[in-house]
């Protein structure tokens, strides 16, 4: 029972902390996501075409 306490106590003082991001800010992180995305799947594609090159024997 006390673990439960403690853990309310715990998620409590994170809604109390955090607070709702601001234009700019939400516009850099949406970005950077974006970007992380793009990244992601430009190596993904380049794994894959160097995959099919090397066995389209």
């Amino acid at each position: 029972m006390e673990r439960a306490k403690s853990l309310l106590v715990a998620w409590r003082r994170i809604l109390t902390l955090s607070r709702k991001p601001d234009t700019e800010e939400y516009t850099l992180l949406l970005k950077l996501v974006l970007l992380a995305f793009a990244l992601v799947g430009l190596m993904g594609y380049t794994i894959h075409m160097i995959y099919v090159l090397l066995t389209a024997g």
